[in-house]
């Protein structure tokens, strides 16, 4: 059974992640048409764990997909200098 509080957690962060990557995306002028695909979404647990916490899923293309790689690698570089 799934736990309220926990999906309830993966839904505001999924809306988090949707909202912090459409504003990053906008600020580059990457913004489009004005028309917004969704990029995420939460289940309620994932295949290989069916009893852990919710998952949020990430529907990239191919080329979002390595731009917020190469965002997160930065990231975790300019971490490991500090």
């Amino acid at each position: 059974m799934r736990d309220p509080e926990l999906v309830s957690c993966a839904r505001r962060a999924a809306a988090e992640l949707e909202r912090a990557w459409t504003h990053y995306r906008s600020a580059r002028g990457r913004g489009g048409d004005g028309t917004v695909d969704s990029v995420a979404s939460y289940v309620a647990h994932s295949i290989d764990h069916p009893w852990g916490r919710p998952r949020v899923v990430l529907g990239l293309d191919a080329e979002d997909a390595r731009e917020l790689a190469a965002i997160l690698s930065r990231q975790g570089a300019r971490e490991r200098v500090w």
